[in-house]
């Protein structure tokens, strides 16, 4: 490769604004970004009211994680779920509001853990976040995702 040998440079933009105007774009951006937050954010929660620990997951992985907490719960660990429907935008200040009054979030993927960055980025520091998943092939079973969590409930001293 020999770059712009020989020729002109040439500058690839995409917007072709002078920056003020291209700031205001911004701005526009950022206004139309909040009030979509205002308005889309939908997210579930299943057994969350009197909840030491909180499992966060969407998709496949909270319909196993359901599937597991109600295990748990007849067993009585006091385990609760936060289900995301929308991950953009993501339901951060829901989640934040929870940290309030619990201290423990596992969160269940089916992958390599996408979604925990925003978790922790909506709990401000405010709890613990701790990841389980499993990225494509084997599917977790509600089994096997309530002994991970049954381990975690304990580990931690929430009963």
């Amino acid at each position: 490769l020999r770059g712009a040998e020989g020729r002109p440079s040439r500058v690839i933009k995409s917007l072709l604004l002078d920056p003020p105007t291209e700031e205001e774009h911004n701005w526009k951006l950022a206004r139309k970004h909040d009030i979509i937050a205002s308005h889309e954010v939908r997210y579930e929660t299943f057994w969350i009211e009197d909840a030491k620990m909180a499992v966060v997951s969407f998709g496949t992985a909270a319909r196993i994680a359901k599937g597991a907490v109600k295990r748990v719960r007849e067993q009585g660990l006091k385990v609760g779920l936060f289900r995301p429907v929308t991950l953009w935008p993501f339901p951060a200040k829901e989640l934040r509001e929870l940290s309030k009054r619990i201290s423990y979030f596992l969160v269940f993927e089916l992958n390599a853990g996408q979604m925990v960055e925003d978790v922790k980025l909506a709990l401000e520091g405010r709890g613990e976040v701790s990841f389980y998943g499993r990225p494509g092939g084997v599917v977790v079973t509600p089994m096997e995702m309530s002994r991970v969590i049954t381990s975690r409930y304990y580990q931690k001293r929430l009963s």
